[in-house]
């Protein structure tokens, strides 16, 4: 039974505005911090569509952010990431990378949960087949509709 739902961040429920953009958030949003104009919600935006679903599952399973950098600390999202996710964990901050099996028995350790017991929903095939490769249940993120698909096919309904 899945008792957790670890989701990645970026390109998963946070996205550049600029659609042509194909870099790394983390290192943008570094970018253009240092401008003194810089408005972090004209560059990002968190899929609200996302967030407002996953909040209906909070009463079935813990819900958890597994990054790899800080963006998840702008001011102008983290508040609303606190009231859906239970927990963010960041590579930075455990000291291993979504590419490093040690980060997944790092989480799953931290959340006292058997690995199988964990969906971990990343954009990125390798991080995906790192996590499984850790016993983990994972899926790529590939589109909103999908993810209902596959989320509705492991969890039990309403």
């Amino acid at each position: 039974m899945i008792k957790v739902l670890l989701f990645d961040l970026s390109r998963t429920l946070l996205f550049p505005k600029d659609i042509n953009y194909k870099g790394e958030l983390n290192k943008l949003h570094k970018e253009l911090s240092t401008s003194a104009n810089y408005n972090f919600l004209d560059h990002f935006y968190l899929d609200e569509e996302i967030l407002i679903y996953l909040s209906d599952f909070k009463n079935k399973c813990n819900l958890c952010i597994f990054t790899s950098g800080s963006i998840q600390n702008a001011p102008e999202i983290r508040s609303r990431l606190d009231e859906v996710f239970e927990r963010i964990y960041s590579a930075e901050e455990i000291g291993f990378g979504k590419k490093d099996m040690e980060s997944y028995k790092f989480i799953t350790e931290d959340l006292k949960v058997e690995p199988r017991e964990i969906l971990f929903v990343d954009d990125s095939v390798d991080n995906v087949d790192t996590a499984k490769s850790a016993g983990l249940n994972a899926i790529t993120y590939t589109s909103f509709i999908k993810l209902k698909e596959d989320l509705e096919a492991v969890l039990p309904s309403n």
